[in-house]
């Protein structure tokens, strides 16, 4: 059973592209968040394999300074990993973009079992801008929230974005 285990994330990772280092700065920021986006969502019920895919698709890691927190690099991106969380955020990517890119990749993901907003949100009105995604993905419920990068949290199109994934 291990072996199984071990040999689809090593599969899954070897599948997956390796981070995009010689391109533009808006590609390669958009491709490597896609990157850290989609690894955090596939290691969503095993963040003990999260190091390895992370590392295994060229992320820079490092030990973050709290207890069980990772960090992680790559050209345009930057963020943190720990379990039930993720958080990727970058200059280089307006918050439109990241907000199409995290719904193109949850909805491939996990097809049919996203919905745009908060569960709990009022379905008569139209989903706050920012307001992210609910994944109802098995045995748990994935939170995807957007904003500006940085540490406001704060919903600003100021050129730059960062998405909060609570697992």
């Amino acid at each position: 059973m291990i072996r199984r285990a071990a040999l689809f994330i090593l599969t899954c990772v070897t599948l997956m592209p390796l981070q995009v280092a010689a391109q533009g700065s808006l590609k390669v920021a958009t491709q490597n968040m896609r990157l850290a986006f989609e690894l955090c969502l596939r290691n969503y019920r095993t963040p003990q394999d999260m190091p390895f895919a992370f590392s295994s698709t060229g992320f820079t890691l490092g030990k973050g300074l709290d207890e069980g927190v990772t960090e992680f690099t790559a050209p345009g991106v930057s963020g943190v990993f720990k379990a039930g969380y993720c958080m990727m955020q970058t200059t280089d990517v307006p918050l439109a973009i990241a907000e199409e890119m995290g719904q193109r990749t949850a909805e491939t993901l996990f097809p049919g079992k996203v919905t745009l907003g908060n569960p709990e949100r009022n379905i008569n009105q139209p989903v706050a801008p920012c307001d992210g995604l609910s994944i109802f993905a098995t045995q748990m419920l994935i939170r995807v929230t957007y904003s500006a990068a940085g540490n406001s949290g704060d919903c600003l199109n100021d050129g730059t974005s960062a998405i909060a994934i609570k697992m």
